[in-house]
């Protein structure tokens, strides 16, 4: 680079990155160093080479802000400060950032590293583990939100390694900046599908000369400075080369050090654990004296002030499309005499207009208008033309649906979040969370019929700003196909099993993520819907009207159901820490009163509490958990995914389903008093069904 370059890029870019924003006091105000100037020149790169990756704007997945930045940094620093011939260093970025490409430039610099260089990779971008979970990936630019794209367009960690260890170099420094748990920022996954990681010996690490730098541990997230858009692991290893380590010669675990000591010490709310393969007293370069900001210093600059930006934002929220309902029928048959008229046909299309009003589904209209057309030809044409205006705005209602449901989604997401930070009486200023409060009722609602948050957020509001209806709240998630009603059930660490029966024994430990369950057992309604369009074969027998629980349905025509509703069978552990409210230590949905029928349907009176016969779902309300499941206790039994198994030995902590066969598949709840504990649990064939089983769903 000549002097006239060199003059304007230092024109061209500030000298600092500024933490805080305009609106933080200045004399609070520090900055991380900018690094768009290279470091004074140290040399010793002479017989080296390098690939330096930088991954931004990727075709399909989230970007990563900053990357190509310091990408760029870390290319400046080995050609200008260390010296390495610019032949000798492959910088990708953009488009050339596929698989192919850098594998293909790790080959060539492997080759051209002389036996007393050393070979440098690094790389900024997305990270994912590999699909079956036991390697991770570094993200091409063209891979797709698809777990298998995902796999294919990647460079695995093993194969790079493999690559890198066939060069004759002296020594191998690799550079990660990029989290192989293949979670984004809000926590959900780059693409559907991906497995966690499981931590893994490779072969590679025996490698004396390897050195391997990852920005986090498998199960973190590798993000942002605080205040800063741009990968902090990255510019914090390429700092402490620089000097900020305060070492004259960079080890290892110099470099390591430091950089998980700044992000110890600046970071709030994310935890970010720099990994270290390979021996911590290995070179990885000399000091260019360069004086750097101590975490200390910076920990005291981002408290409160910085970091502030990146604590809390409101996700990406989706386009909610309009709905309109077809008009009121206006026209009339159209006779000039009484006496042309088809009376009885003309009575079915009565009948068909009269049901047209009413509170009947958009698809049950549409059949209804079909029905008619086949009865009635002379009005056909009209009965037609009505089932299709039925058929668009049942598309238009379905599809707004799925977005209000991904905006609650969203909502109870980021409150999840934004509840954590309101809660802080000592890091965060009463501003931001006025601030943030704001934010999110203008994203989510003023009002508890819209938003079930709006009470916990007035206190951070002006007054007037949000109205709260007693005894109205807004529901976790709106309505899904077939009316069903889907809760959503938070996540977290609950006791599984009971000591009172030797086959929910031994009590454990199990972890749920946070997933949804249908607010009611499925009724005959929302399972004849599923009949009626051919994905679902009809019940051995029916029992009740429409609002009743679904029953005598095998283990395979409740999957059926669970697959054409968008939805699947809870697991075991999921059903039991539902009926928990949410994995709470008690006996019973609604907590430790023993059973009655003013809280379930029960052998109470007679089977039924004397009615012989189920009831409509929810007409016990008194029993249901917290989060609003209905009839967690009595009414029917309900199938879950998991295989039946004699005891909790070896079962799965995780939450998942328990699929290895060793019995057959069982089901949940009794109208029996005894049986009634959140923890009981039994069996049947998958093939059975019975008077009392149904089923609900979760997903």
């Amino acid at each position: 680079m000549n002097t006239r370059e060199r003059f304007i890029r230092r024109l061209a870019m500030p000298v600092f990155l500024a933490v805080c924003a305009a609106w933080a006091p200045a004399a609070r105000c520090q900055q991380w160093p900018d690094l768009s100037e290279p470091a004074r020149a140290v040399g010793g790169g002479g017989q080296d080479a390098a690939v330096v990756v930088g991954v931004e704007d990727y075709a399909f997945v989230a970007d990563v802000p900053g990357a190509v930045s310091n990408a760029r940094a870390w290319y400046d620093y080995l050609t200008e400060t260390r010296g390495l011939p610019a032949r000798n260093v492959k910088f990708l970025s953009g488009v050339d950032a596929t698989r192919e490409e850098m594998l293909s430039a790790v080959r060539s610099a492997a080759a051209r590293t002389a036996p007393e260089g050393t070979l440098w990779f690094v790389f900024v971008g997305h990270g994912a583990p590999s699909s079956d979970g036991k390697d991770g990936l570094l993200v091409g630019v063209d891979a797709q939100q698809k777990a298998a794209t995902i796999q294919a367009r990647s460079l695995t960690r093993s194969e790079l390694l493999g690559a890198l260890g066939q060069s004759r170099a002296g020594a191998i420094r690799v550079v990660l900046d990029a989290c192989f748990s293949g979670r984004l920022e809000d926590g959900s996954a780059i693409a559907p599908g991906l497995q966690p990681l499981v931590t893994v010996s490779l072969a590679a690490f025996a490698d004396p000369r390897m050195v391997v730098l990852t920005a986090a541990k498998g199960n973190q997230f590798a993000g942002a400075l605080p205040g800063v858009r741009r990968p902090a692991f990255s510019y914090l290893a390429l700092g402490a080369l620089r000097g900020w380590a305060g070492k004259a010669v960079v080890t290892a675990g110099d470099l390591w050090r430091y950089a998980a000591d700044m992000l110890e010490a600046t970071l709030r709310g994310r935890d970010q654990t720099p990994d270290l393969m390979g021996s911590e007293t290995a070179v990885v370069g000399v000091s260019a004296g360069e004086k750097g900001p101590s975490p200390a210093a910076m920990a005291k600059a981002t408290a409160g002030g910085g970091a502030r930006e990146e604590m809390f934002k409101i996700s990406s929220l989706p386009q909610v499309p309009r709905t309109q309902a077809p008009a009121a029928i206006t026209d009339l048959a159209g006779a000039a005499d009484f006496r042309e008229l088809d009376v009885e046909a003309l009575g079915k299309y009565d009948e068909t207009a009269k049901y047209d009003e009413g509170g009947a589904s958009a698809e049950e209209k549409a059949q209804k208008w079909r029905t008619l057309a086949g009865e009635a030809p002379g009005f056909a044409q009209k009965a037609e033309a009505r089932a299709l205006e039925w058929d668009r705005y049942g598309r238009e209602l379905a599809a707004a649906e799925e977005a209000w449901e991904k905006l609650a989604e969203a909502r109870d997401r980021d409150w999840e979040k934004l509840g954590k930070l309101l809660a802080m009486e000592k890091v965060v200023p009463i501003g931001d969370k006025k601030r943030w409060a704001l934010i999110f009722v203008q994203a989510y609602g003023k009002t508890s019929t819209d938003n079930p948050y709006v009470a916990e957020l007035a206190p951070f509001l002006p007054p007037g700003t949000v109205t709260v209806v007693a005894g109205v709240k807004a529901p976790a998630v709106r309505r899904g196909k077939a009316g069903i009603e889907w809760v959503t059930i938070p996540g977290g660490t609950f006791t599984m099993g009971t000591d009172d029966w030797p086959y929910t024994k031994p009590r454990h430990s199990v972890t749920v993520k946070t997933f949804q369950m249908a607010k009611t057992e499925a009724t005959n309604k929302q399972y004849r819907a599923c009949v009626e369009t051919g994905a679902c074969t009809p019940p051995n027998s029916h029992m009740g009207g429409d609002d009743q629980p679904v029953v005598n349905i095998d283990w395979n025509q409740a999957k059926a159901f669970s697959e054409w509703a968008g939805g699947r069978l809870p697991s075991e552990a999921e059903w039991e820490y539902a009926a928990r409210s949410a994995g709470k230590e008690r006996k019973y949905p609604w907590g430790d009163e023993e059973p009655s029928c003013e809280r379930a349907v029960m052998s109470q009176g007679g089977n039924g509490c004397g009615r012989n016969t189920t009831w409509p779902v929810c007409s016990k309300t008194a029993g249901n958990t917290e989060q609003g499941l209905c009839d967690m206790a009595g009414n029917v039994w309900e199938w879950t995914q998991d295989w039946y198994h004699d005891s909790y030995g070896g079962a799965p902590t995780d939450g998942s389903a328990w699929e290895n066969p060793t019995g057959s598949y069982r089901v949940w709840n009794d109208d029996v008093a005894g049986l009634f504990r959140a923890a009981y649990r039994n069996d049947l064939a998958p093939g059975a069904h019975d008077a009392g089983l149904g089923v609900r769903l979760a997903r």
